[in-house]
């Protein structure tokens, strides 16, 4: 036991000493502005009663936050998705001023609430009890270092689909970053561990999804749709987890159940990184469901005003 603690620690040294840290890029700050994590944010502690950066997002402010490919200035698009009273209803607790300013809040018709509240609370219960623990163990097990070289295997095996997305929206010159970035991190980056294609040949990232392409066709979100472990998505972006189940190319390279325990491990290993800030904000919550179906709401806002940089 001890001896394979011993050479968990050495292969965390080696990946850490060997991976080079890239400069930001103006794509990877966009990029990261749509991604980067909000844990960073939360564990931001106040200082002389200063607000967090997850405060200063959540009241609508610009904040700073430092990443791994620098310090990036993050404001938030904040889109009011709340139900309001009628115009009579508001104007008695408001008065007419604030009455006036609810009949014009565009108001968010939530078709599936029903079964999207009973699968949230099975989410919950599900994080709670299975993956956060499993989750808090994955990260004791292993240090930071070799999760993010875990992920960036992940992420390379995805770069085919990528690059089909891309194709199919004409976006020849992402799916050309999306091939020589396979290439080079397949063979000099060690099947996907390292990222030389950022680091030395400054090859942006160019991911894109099947919801991404379905956008680009002017395909419609759908109503907001809460998968079972999953979480929050869409019509639309539910479509795109199943598309891509089947296609995608990590099913070529392993067959069942092979893939899936991999699959199982790509997924605990991106939520390692969330599960202290998914029950900090579970417990600020006054009502959860609210509250996370509203974040996702305002991430499809955020996005559609996103311009990809050409």
């Amino acid at each position: 036991m001890n001896h394979r603690y011993t050479l968990i620690w050495l292969l965390a040294a080696v990946l850490a000493g060997c991976a080079a840290k890239p400069e930001p890029t103006a794509s990877a700050a966009a990029s990261e502005d749509r991604s980067v994590s909000s844990s960073q944010a939360d564990k931001a502690k106040p200082e002389d009663n200063e607000p967090t950066a997850a405060e200063q997002l959540s009241a609508g402010q610009t904040t700073k936050v430092e990443t791994s490919q620098g310090t990036l200035e993050l404001e938030p698009t904040v889109v009011d998705m709340e139900p309001v009273a009628d115009d009579s209803a508001a104007a008695e607790a408001d008065g007419a001023a604030d009455a006036e300013k609810s009949a014009s809040t565009p108001l968010y018709h939530d078709p599936l609430e029903g079964w999207n509240r009973a699968v949230f609370r099975f989410n919950h219960v599900s994080y709670t009890y299975v993956l956060i623990p499993v989750a808090k163990g994955y990260e004791k097990v292993l240090p930071a270092p070799v999760r993010d070289k875990v992920g960036n295997a992940f992420a390379n095996i995805r770069e085919p689909l990528n690059l089909v997305n891309n194709a199919l929206t004409g976006d020849f010159k992402g799916a050309g970053s999306n091939l020589g970035r396979f290439l080079i991190n397949s063979t000099i980056g060690i099947l996907g561990l390292f990222d030389p294609a950022t680091a030395w040949f400054d090859i942006a990232k160019s991911k894109q999804s099947i919801a991404d392409t379905l956008s680009h066709y002017q395909v419609g979100n759908g109503p907001y749709l809460v998968l079972p472990i999953l979480g929050q998505s869409d019509v639309r972006g539910a479509s795109s987890v199943l598309g891509e189940a089947f296609l995608h190319p990590l099913n070529q390279l392993v067959g069942a159940p092979d893939a899936y325990y991999l699959q199982g491990v790509n997924v605990i290993n991106s939520f390692s990184d969330r599960a202290n800030l998914y029950q900090t904000l579970y417990k600020q919550a006054d009502d959860p469901y609210i509250y996370f179906r509203n974040q996702h709401l305002q991430g499809l806002k955020r996005d559609e005003a996103y311009v990809k940089p050409e």
